[in-house]
């Protein structure tokens, strides 16, 4: 599975997270005004979001069809949930949940 970093692609999310590149002009500092997760948490949060939306689509075809194919595709879909909450807790275990721009992690 291909990852996006968060800084290509979908402008509408760049536009609301302000941008890593982007500098501090009220503050002036010349600083990127950056992101509080790291890109790999970033990536698997993104993905993660998709994959439960995935499951809920699923979750309203089958009502509406009852095909079994639905509940194939949900079960592969929770595999890869389940994965990428592991992933999630793995980073948080870590200190990789934060980015560095960020200032790391709580003292």
């Amino acid at each position: 599975m291909a990852t996006m970093n968060r800084n290509e692609g979908n402008v509408g999310m760049e536009g609301q997270r302000g941008g890593q590149q982007q500098g501090n002009v009220q503050g002036g500092l010349g600083q990127g005004v950056g992101s509080p997760i790291s890109n790999e948490a970033y990536n698997v949060i993104t993905a993660l979001q998709a994959k439960l939306e995935g499951l809920e689509a699923y979750r309203k075809y089958q009502k509406d069809g009852g095909s079994s194919i639905w509940q194939e595709l949900s079960q592969a879909d929770i595999q890869c949930v389940t994965t990428l909450v592991d992933e999630l807790e793995n980073l948080v275990k870590g200190g990789k949940l934060r980015s560095q721009i960020s200032g790391g992690t709580k003292s």
